[in-house]
């Protein structure tokens, strides 16, 4: 219900949770976890109560400590941080192809001054990294940069309930800033800037660990060289307009300085949107884009006819995931906005050539997409029903060939499998970890066929997808063991045909048919384990 996602209602569940009278069931878990973290809310509120604190602290004890299942694409994110340091699955061996040739030996392999670029920056949308260290060079910002050795910011996890995660890479994230003897960090991603400057900060004191840094956007790093007029720009016959970041804006107040790098560039019109500052409209990005795709692209399509009114050319934005977020939702909503990045139009504004791969950025998307649409209990029910005869080969202890003499029975097999359908919601939690082995080969083939992957991305499916499988199982087999029932009863008399390519309906009195099947279509180098595994 609606009222689950107001901050009245929030408010509600939490006091009801602590006074005992509601408890922290899965389904309470997947209704607040669909929270953008936009904090709007705190705004809002009639009472002036923040509650954002209070419902970050619902996901460690939902997940953290209390064992329930988080969204479940972050379990894939997750595998792939602790293998790559990134939640895109690429290989840290490159996180620093994006850098411009041009700007590398401008690079200190030590000093004060750290650029910290992000994952979404540095693996899809690298005209954000690009545009911004070329800016700080023009503006006279020596600065270092972690490398390969740069991991996630953390925020994904933090927000995803993976507190124990988040800590380690704090960790990691921190000593590498230290070794390189950096005072202060400049990001390009507001939900790296939050992780720094807040939350770090936090959870240094927490893990026992010295923080010293100040923390700044780029935005706010350019400042003194506008001022000063080092940095100047070229005359653009543009309007534009302006979104607040959510992580940026309302959760840290940064709102004047990029609007004062944007009216620096002579010939540019600026309009604000209806909705602006503290009362901006999110993107709908972050844990909803995650959960439930289509409500975020219609939150981005509410976003996107707001710029519209306003006759601008193109919307300008700071965060890496507003952009990603708003450009998908732009192309699944039919809507012509063009959505570019702060430190790319100011780059154009001095005169460098900046590419913009929309491409790259929807074809990223569609693995997340389909991987997602992959999770929902359906189907993974599609997907099992495709693996019934090597699931079934797999059973221990003999199961799979008892289970087949008793299918060849004709009437009364069909009355035994019949009567043993209620118990499988009991076997198959207890005998998945035993087959999961043997059908992983067939099962890599049958996910492939459903999401397109890029080929580093599905080199690393064999390491990566096992351990999610390990901490999604448990809490998916409830909801998808009832939709495969039948349709293993029908397969093992011979009933059912072939097993299905695509997802289970849900089951009726009779053959619970499948539907049709999540598909994609085939698009290297591995990393050794990283500390924050």
């Amino acid at each position: 219900m609606w009222e689950s996602q107001s901050p009245r209602g929030k408010w509600f569940f939490i006091r009801e949770l602590v006074e005992g009278r509601e408890k922290l069931d899965q389904e309470a878990v997947n209704t607040f976890m669909v929270c953008t973290t936009c904090e709007l809310c705190n705004v809002m509120c009639s009472e002036k109560l923040p509650i954002e604190p209070s419902w970050l602290k619902l996901r460690e004890l939902a997940i953290d400590k209390g064992g329930k299942m988080t969204i479940p694409p972050f379990e894939i994110m997750s595998a792939s941080l602790e293998d790559n340091l990134n939640i895109w699955a690429y290989y840290s061996k490159n996180r620093t192809d994006w850098i411009p040739e041009d700007v590398k030996p401008h690079i200190r392999e030590k000093g004060e001054t750290l650029y910290f670029a992000g994952c979404t920056a540095s693996f899809v949308e690298n005209d954000i990294g690009q545009s911004s260290v070329r800016l700080l060079r023009d503006a006279g910002i020596e600065f270092t940069h972690m490398g390969e050795d740069e991991c996630c910011c953390g925020l994904p996890m933090l927000v995803a309930g993976k507190w124990e995660q988040f800590g380690r890479i704090v960790e990691h994230n921190l000593t590498q800033a230290k070794d390189r003897g950096a005072r202060t960090v400049i990001t390009s991603c507001p939900a790296c800037w939050l992780s720094w400057s807040h939350f770090y900060k936090e959870w240094a004191e927490k893990l026992g660990l010295s923080y010293d840094l100040e923390v700044l956007h780029y935005s706010e790093a350019l400042q003194p060289a506008l001022e000063s007029g080092k940095l100047t720009f070229n005359h653009m016959n543009k309007k534009v307009t302006w979104h607040d970041s959510c992580h940026i804006g309302r959760a840290g107040g940064v709102y004047e300085p990029p609007r004062e790098l944007i009216k620096a560039v002579p010939g540019v019109e600026f309009r604000e949107l209806e909705h602006n500052r503290e009362h901006g409209h999110c993107c709908g990005s972050v844990l909803t884009l995650i959960s439930e795709p289509e409500v975020a692209h219609d939150i981005g399509a509410m976003k996107l006819e707001e710029v519209k009114q306003t006759g601008a050319d193109e919307v300008l934005a700071l965060c890496p995931c507003c952009e990603f977020q708003l450009r998908v939702s732009a192309d699944k909503r039919n809507m012509d906005v063009k959505v570019t990045d702060l430190a790319s139009f100011l780059a154009k504004a001095r005169g460098y050539e900046v590419k913009e791969d929309l491409g790259h950025v929807l074809s990223s998307w569609a693995t997340f997409e389909a991987m997602i649409a992959l999770m929902l209990p359906e189907n993974m029910a599609g997907l099992m029903q495709e693996l019934f005869p090597q699931l079934v080969d797999a059973m221990p202890m003999g199961m799979g060939r008892m289970m087949r003499f008793i299918g060849k029975l004709g009437p009364a097999g069909g009355v035994l499998l019949g009567a043993m359908k209620p118990l499988f919601p009991v076997l198959f939690p207890l005998l998945m970890p035993a087959m999961m082995p043997k059908v992983l080969p067939d099962m890599l083939q049958a996910v492939g066929k459903r999401v397109p992957m890029p080929d580093f991305m599905r080199e690393q499916m064999p390491d990566l997808m096992p351990r999610a499988f390990d901490n999604l199982l448990p809490h998916l087999l409830p909801d998808v063991v009832p939709l495969i029932s039948q349709p293993l009863v029908d397969y093992l008399r011979g009933r059912a045909g072939r097993a299905p390519s695509g997802p289970a309906q849900k089951p009726t009195q009779g053959d619970g048919a499948p539907g049709p099947g999540v598909t994609g279509t085939d698009t290297k180098e591995r990393k050794a384990a990283s500390p924050v595994g």
